[in-house]
């Protein structure tokens, strides 16, 4: 992973996010955390991977697609 490329901001935000919402816990401990958490976060961390599997392969193509043209 490029650091400072779309990848690492996009995994540093997920980072950051399941952080705070970790840290959300200590507050909020009702049915709407569980149903939020069971509605949007399960599915985001493993979409966020994918994504940055995604934006790597295309950097990579980018690249290549760079050096064969100069």
């Amino acid at each position: 992973m490029q650091e400072g490329g779309s990848d690492a901001i996009l995994s540093k935000a997920l980072k950051d996010l399941m952080m705070h919402w970790d840290r959300s816990e200590m507050t909020w401990k009702d049915k709407a955390r569980s149903d939020f958490e069971r509605d949007n976060l399960h599915e985001l961390e493993p979409a966020v991977h994918r994504a940055v599997g995604a934006i790597q392969k295309i950097e990579e193509i980018l690249r290549q697609a760079r050096k064969d043209c100069s």
